[in-house]
């Protein structure tokens, strides 16, 4: 079958690249395709700091002139110190190996010719792990900033080379079988031993806490071979950006003698918004947005981002914070059913330990896929290194 490809250059090629995947299944009910308008600022230099240092190519398959598959390739956005890493994102196609594997071939091409010899994917060429690794497990519907794929996608990964480099495990709490009491107990030891101040964001003071978020991240992932120190000014675009949907009352901080020692980032859900607006920003979903992001609509909620400061690990503050947010989310979001948890990688043991203790449940399961460009370069699985 013939299958030629085009690189995306113009607008017109870029609303077809954003179009593609509600295109290929729409008709899937757990589809909720990510709104145009949020896919068009991740390749914004301007919306996406992040792409000002990255080179950059799209391209979409065709056959019979009609669009069928897309893909992204990119510097890695995180890569670890001394890699000549790339990654791929922003994959779709249709069923058929051929499409596929002329979109994985055009994009090694194109990393070699940068230089690059190992390619993660897919993920997104932005500062945040949002629409990051393939979905494998769970196909039910998404939440906002994850990946939904066909089961058949794996496959052509595999196939076109890519191993597994770890596995993205996302677990959720159902709010009706509440809380195991061992963490009341934490949270309560917490206060009363006064290790701790637990306190909500106040955006009366944004830089604050903008400080307080990135004092903790660049004490909590330092130990990452990929590495970035956080800046404040970053934190302040961020909440910027999150103006719409972020609520103070769901974003919590802890602080020991006055230094920041932990914080979460919680929100609404808000693909359950879009799959009823149908994805579209325009002035009618715009008004539909407003009118169903309300706590009295809100059903569902999700921890985007949990940190602690190396120092303060092991003392229950992720406890207490959970255990702070829920008193709240019980309070003024009586129709909230469910709380997703972070993604947590399968390297992370703290934090799988931490869901199995908060009584968790395996929502849905995503890899991020590493493929060696160079042969003699052997792949081994992601480990967090200690020494």
């Amino acid at each position: 079958m013939n299958f030629w490809i085009t690189e995306v250059v113009s607008a017109m090629d870029a609303r077809q690249f954003y179009a593609l995947p509600e295109k290929l299944f729409g008709h899937e009910p757990n589809f909720i395709a990510i709104p145009e308008q949020i896919q068009a600022d991740i390749f914004n230099t301007v919306r996406n700091k992040r792409l000002q240092f990255l080179r950059l190519k799209r391209w979409i398959v065709w056959r019979e002139g009609e669009a069928v598959g897309r893909i992204a390739a990119f510097d890695h956005p995180k890569p670890a110190a001394g890699e000549l890493a790339g990654a791929i994102g922003f994959f779709d196609c249709i069923n058929h190996p051929d499409a596929a594997a002329r979109l994985f071939e055009t994009a090694d091409r194109q990393l070699k010719d940068w230089g690059l010899n190992v390619v993660d994917g897919p993920i997104q060429p932005g500062e945040n792990d949002q629409y990051w690794g393939l979905l494998v497990e769970g196909f039910g519907k998404p939440s906002f900033g994850t990946n939904w794929h066909p089961p058949y996608y794996r496959q052509f990964f595999e196939s076109a080379g890519y191993v597994p480099y770890y596995d993205q495990i996302t677990n959720y709490i159902r709010l009706k079988d509440g809380l195991p009491d061992r963490f009341f107990k934490i949270a309560a030891w917490v206060r009363q031993k006064g290790k701790a101040e637990i306190r909500h964001f106040d955006p009366k003071h944004k830089r604050f806490y903008a400080q307080s978020v990135a004092h903790v991240y660049n004490h909590a992932w330092h130990m990452f071979d990929n590495f970035k120190p956080m800046l404040p000014e970053q934190v302040m675009q961020e909440l910027d950006r999150l103006k719409v949907v972020l609520r103070h009352d769901l974003v919590w901080f802890a602080y020991i003698a006055g230094e920041p020692a932990a914080f979460m980032l919680m929100m609404p859900d808000i693909n359950d918004i879009f799959a009823k607006t149908k994805s579209k920003l325009d002035m009618w979903g715009k008004l539909r947005f407003w009118q169903l992001n309300r706590p009295s609509k809100i059903k569902r909620l999700k921890i985007v981002v949990m940190g602690v400061h190396a120092a303060y690990q092991k003392l229950g503050l992720e406890s207490a914070l959970i255990q702070a947010a829920y008193e709240k989310v019980k309070l003024h979001y009586r129709s909230v059913e469910e709380v997703e948890l972070a993604w947590v990688g399968d390297f992370n043991e703290p934090m799988k330990a931490l869901h199995r203790a908060a009584g968790a449940s395996l929502l849905r399961r995503h890899i991020t896929f590493r493929k060696a460009l160079d042969p003699s370069i052997q792949i081994k699985k992601f480990e967090i290194k200690t020494d």
